[in-house]
């Protein structure tokens, strides 16, 4: 007891030194009138990425961080009905700066992916866009990849209920050119076929969140790997100041259930800082009745001084899900022998029918021409996903620092299917299939900044990732497994340059990676493959980048170019992929000889301020090659006569396709209360052969060539809020199986056009507690969507309350 009291003194002593040595920012948050605001929101961020800090307004309005180094920072506030604001600030002894934000006007906010540090949006030299938690509450949004809808340039793509597989397709690209970041560290599934964050987008539910920030253009440079179209950033609230929180309910069609807590605060004068948050989303029925899915997920951080410049934060995110998998769609009746298939659903009721085990020579097909997704009662999918990070920040000056950071990533995957269902492909017994995926990432880099203006960033990064498959099937001879671990170096560096009193913003960027393999392993050990093969190093991987953005404050235009190449590394399963069964032995699809891929990226435009900063207009051209792809090829490309491992088939290199187009968006604030926000993107990609072969068709598929966006926010008496929201776009053209010739067709699908429509009343309980009352009513005009076949849902509502302290 007495050891406890004696360390809890040094403590409260060390505590009262922290908190009086250092720099001090202090002030107040008022509305346009000068009145206070109370509970508003404050973040500081540290130029060099070292630090961010968040706080929270007293019943005065005001804020203050202490023991703080001195330096220069960027300081946001917010608060629910007023446009965000942010800040330039040099902090110095004891400074004080006042914000006043305005009911109106288009917010300006703080982002950390353009330069991997922070910047306000006038400053970034890149196409950026930002989706925060204050959005993500006025539009009722559970999943993180649907509040990106509205985001320029991007393609999400949800295959049915809730819950479903999730896909994010950047300018016209693939799905493995998005790299997803949390808190800088990559995000991706190394288990996977390309290794990336596909099979994590579903899961991604909002728990903790402060903001998504969607970086569009290439960004391997900084951030490695997969970063060829763009980065998805998601940014966990950073809590500090007085002690808040949030529980929250919901519930509606379809079965779905949700609840979440959060807390946030800050003790001992914000010398340790913390935020948590817990989930869970339960859908019950879903489209058919049986799409179960259930997902539980926690998202915490803490962060602890030891004094003013040093710092230690660890972050943790974890989920655990479940999910009911459906049939995929497949093509009926009688199909033109080529060309593009005009795609006509089997009508509901035939579905039904088809389910109870009709056999399709007995349905009323009529004009239809697939089939959607039909029910599969026996076969789903669970996956657990942990990620941990640390990172310790040390400001050794004033112009000088290091971070050393460290993240876990462990994933496990479990597929089971049975017999049950209606394809012609069901097992005849129980199957299940595992893949195990893990990542330890370890990054140290230095921060410099040389002279005024001017900040460097050196680094290196080490990369250990490793691959488990097993796989059961019903015939327990032909049980296998295959585990394979490889690691790869990378240094990098990067310099921004901010010139003429910061009206001109210039970034380079380097990055060179190399790879080692060790020798897979197999079980049966008899007749392996890769087993007799001499492992050489795999090509390394080298890009860079650079940006370039001048402001004309006299008329608030901001010019802008960015060019850059991007990469992806092969996969584990693209270097070693096979398939075993114990008559024909092993199958072979894999080449560790895969060079990574390469893509060449241009983009350039101008961002214009109008009336005063309440309208923002931007526009964007862009232009992707992918100089360099990895593709699977059963057309006879591979020789198993000269390939050094038999295959007929497999993953080899090969040129890919381009993408281009135009992005335009519209933020404006016409009247006090009223928000709007309005993008179009135009895309056209292109393949250099056709995806689906023998279809003659070279337009990359499930891209539309027009894609439309609207928000429209209304807030009425400062307590009622309404937010609409509209996605629109052509047709699109997607692959569907057809089981008569074994083979896939192209389909072409109507527009999709689902419009969405939320309210939400907030009601005062006291000085620092509001109950806020919601509901939402999503596909409003209750439109039939089919995204690549699967049926998506009609009108559906549901509701639900919140209350904040």
């Amino acid at each position: 007891m007495q050891k406890m009291r004696i360390c809890l003194l040094v403590f409260l002593f060390s505590g009262s030194v922290f908190a009086q040595s250092g720099a001090a920012l202090r002030g107040r948050v008022t509305d346009a009138r000068g009145a206070s605001i109370a509970g508003a929101v404050v973040t500081l961020y540290a130029r060099a990425r070292l630090m961010s800090l968040a706080t929270v307004t007293d019943g005065n309005g005001e804020y203050s961080f202490r023991a703080l180094p001195a330096g220069e920072y960027i300081l946001q506030a917010e608060a629910p009905g007023f446009s965000r604001q942010a800040r330039t600030v040099v902090v110095e002894g004891e400074t004080t700066l006042d914000i006043a934000l305005a009911p109106a006007g288009v917010s300006a906010s703080v982002v950390v992916s353009a330069a991997d540090g922070a910047q306000t949006l006038d400053e970034v030299a890149k196409s950026i866009s930002v989706v925060d938690r204050l959005e993500m509450e006025e539009r009722d949004k559970i999943f993180v990849a649907d509040a990106l809808r509205r985001v320029p340039g991007l393609r999400v793509q949800r295959l049915g209920t809730p819950g479903a597989l999730v896909s994010i397709k950047m300018r016209g690209l693939r799905n493995q050119d998005t790299a997803v970041l949390l808190d800088g560290f990559r995000l991706r599934d190394p288990s996977a076929p390309q290794a990336d964050a596909t099979a994590f987008l579903s899961d991604l539910v909002v728990t903790n969140l402060d903001r998504v920030e969607v970086l569009r253009g290439s960004g391997s440079s900084t951030y490695g790997t997969n970063a060829i179209g763009g980065v998805v950033q998601i940014v966990t609230d950073a809590g500090g100041g007085p002690t808040r929180g949030e529980l929250l309910v919901e519930g509606g069609g379809l079965g779905i259930f949700r609840g979440r807590a959060q807390v946030a605060g800050g003790v001992a004068d914000d010398r340790f800082i913390y935020s948590f948050g817990l989930s869970h989303v339960n859908t019950t029925r879903g489209l058919d009745g049986n799409d179960r899915a259930r997902n539980t997920s926690a998202q915490g951080r803490a962060q602890f001084f030891f004094t003013p410049k040093v710092a230690l934060t660890a972050r943790l995110y974890a989920v655990d899900s479940f999910l009911q998998l459906n049939e995929s769609p497949q093509a009926i009746g009688t199909l033109p022998s080529n060309g593009i298939i005009d795609a006509v659903p089997l009508p509901l009721a035939e579905l039904r029918r088809y389910e109870t085990g009709t056999p399709i020579s007995r349905l009323n097909i009529g004009g239809a021409n697939f089939i959607p997704q039909a029910d599969d009662p026996d076969n789903s999918q669970a996956q657990r996903l942990i990620s941990s990070a640390v990172r310790l920040a040390v400001r050794l000056r004033d112009d000088a620092g290091f971070t050393l950071g460290y993240q876990a990533l462990d994933v496990r995957r479990i597929y089971r299917d049975g017999p049950a269902g209606v394809s012609a492909f069901e097992p005849r017994g129980n199957t299940r299939s595992d893949y195990d995926g893990l990542v330890h990432t370890l990054d140290a880099r230095v921060d410099l900044e040389p002279f005024g203006g001017n900040r460097l960033v050196i680094g290196y990064e080490f990369e250990e990732e490793s691959f488990d498959n097993r796989s059961t099937p019903v015939n327990r001879a032909d049980a296998s497994r295959v585990r394979v671990t490889e690691r790869s170096h990378a240094f990098y560096a990067q310099d921004l340059v901010r010139a003429l009193d910061d009206r001109l913003q210039m970034l380079l960027a380097f990055r060179a990676q190399r790879f080692s393999l060790e020798r897979p392993r197999f079980e049966p050990l008899a007749r392996a493959p890769y087993q007799n093969v001499v492992f050489t190093a795999p090509p390394n991987a080298y890009t860079g980048d650079g940006a370039i953005a001048y402001t004309f404050r006299s008329t608030e235009t901001k010019l802008r170019a960015h060019v850059g190449n991007g990469y992806r590394a092969p996969s584990l399963f693209e270097r070693f992929g096979t398939f075993f069964s114990n008559f024909f032995g092993y199958s072979v699809y894999g080449d560790p000889r895969l060079r990574p891929e390469r893509a060449l990226s241009v983009d350039g435009g101008l961002d214009q301020s109008f009336a005063d900063g309440r309208v923002r207009a931007s526009g964007t051209y862009f232009y992707t090659r992918l100089q360099e792809t990895i593709e699977f090829d059963f057309s006879g490309a591979i020789n198993p006569a000269t390939d050094p491992f038999g295959r007929f088939g497999g993953y080899l290199n090969r040129a890919g396709g381009l993408a281009r187009g135009v992005e335009a968006s519209l933020e404006a604030a016409p009247a006090r209360a009223f928000r709007l926000f309005a993008a179009y993107t135009y895309t056209n990609s292109i393949q250099r052969q056709p995806q689906v072969a023998g279809s003659g068709v070279i337009r990359s598929l499930v891209i539309p060539k027009h894609q439309f966006n609207l928000l429209a926010t209304q807030r009425l008496a400062q307590r009622l809020t309404i937010a609409f929201e509209l996605m629109a776009t052509s047709s699109y053209l997607a692959p569907i199986f057809d089981p008569n010739s074994f083979a896939s067709r192209v389909y072409r699908f109507r527009p999709l056009v689902k419009a969405d429509l939320t309210a939400s009343y907030a009601l005062p309980l006291a000085e620092r507690k509001t109950l806020r009352l919601f509901g939402t009513v999503e596909n409003l005009f209750d439109r039939a969507n089919y995204e690549s076949g699967f049926r998506t849902p009609g009108a559906t509502a549901r509701a639900g309350a919140a209350l904040s302290f």
